[in-house]
């Protein structure tokens, strides 16, 4: 699933990584672009994007219509195809696969999730037994698929799985699947975060570590609460240690290869962690930290913003200096 990043500022092409946004520099600040909109989108939204930033995927719905599920590469529009119900892509590798599921209507007995694999063009509906459910969550740049999946009778014990490129469906005991880098996914329980090998079975303890959770840049994010009202994020490696905490931070959202942390603290107020300390962001028409988010090696914000008709777009922040 998530993610980990990178994209030109100015044309977004790929570009050597460039330094996070200053604290405080003369001239200098976030330019909101929209990304392209489908013909008949009544609104749209980003919903993932790819380790180095060059694919972003997310979902419209068309006036009166089920959702479809769209895929910019390099900021260029082109639609999925699309379904006789609701297309969710959740996440999308750096050769254009995309994950997600399809939202089924069945009237009284609910929705049927539907987990999918998508690329050239053509849906690959992934091992669902009889009587499941399914959610991809994750894509990893081999096209290996991670998600969840649960029992029509037990909705709240939920198991995560792998479907592989290559080979039949591995189940990793009950947890939410958070996301899938090489041969290794995250995952929560209960009461902690897990590292697992996908080939070896492995699980690495991340303690007390809960959502919400991401995974970015080999970095597992998550939101720490200490007592007394006080909450930060703590970042942890994939070897299951505990390598930065960011004070203030309750929402975590991406990393980026330049070490910028990028969550929300306080109020919703989306903001920056460096070294140096904490950047709230500034710009016309914020990114909604409740939806998708991320920060792009060359700082650019990738996310969703509320329109002033109050419906969500799918946008690019990019840190420009003049």
């Amino acid at each position: 699933m998530k993610r980990t990043r990178a994209l030109l500022i100015a044309v977004l092409v790929l570009a050597p990584a460039a330094a996070a946004p200053p604290a405080a520099a003369a001239a200098c600040g976030y330019d909101r672009r929209d990304l392209p909109a489908p013909a008949g989108a009544d609104h749209h939204r980003a919903t993932g994007s790819s380790t180095n930033n060059s694919r972003i995927v997310g979902w419209y719905s068309p006036s009166g219509g089920y959702a479809r599920g769209v895929l910019w590469v390099n900021s260029t529009l082109r639609e999925m195809a699309p379904l006789h119900f609701n297309v969710r892509p959740t996440a999308v590798n750096n050769t254009s696969v995309v994950a997600g599921y399809e939202e089924v209507h069945r009237g009284e007995l609910g929705s049927l999730y539907r987990a999918f694999r998508y690329e050239n063009g053509a849906y690959e509906y992934l091992g669902t037994e009889p009587g499941e459910h399914s959610r991809a969550t994750g894509v990893n740049d081999a096209g290996d698929v991670v998600g969840t999946v649960w029992r029509e009778e037990s909705p709240l014990v939920r198991t995560v799985v792998l479907w592989p490129r290559n080979g039949t469906r591995k189940s990793f005991g009950q947890g939410v699947a958070i996301g899938v880098t090489g041969q290794k996914i995250v995952m929560t329980t209960d009461w902690s975060g897990w590292v697992v090998d996908t080939g070896t079975g492995v699980r690495t303890e991340l303690p007390g570590a809960g959502l919400p959770m991401v995974l970015d840049n080999d970095r597992v994010l998550n939101t720490e609460y200490l007592g007394g009202g006080r909450v930060q994020l703590t970042e942890w490696d994939l070897n299951g240690v505990r390598v930065g905490a960011y004070d203030g931070g309750f929402k975590p959202l991406g990393k980026n290869g330049s070490g910028t942390v990028f969550g929300a603290h306080g109020d919703s107020t989306p903001a920056l962690w460096r070294k140096t300390g904490r950047t709230d962001v500034v710009a016309d028409r914020l990114p909604d930290v409740h939806e998708y988010a991320d920060v792009t090696d060359a700082a650019t914000l990738i996310g969703t913003y509320e329109g002033a008709d109050g419906k969500p777009r799918a946008a690019r922040w990019l840190w420009i200096c003049s």
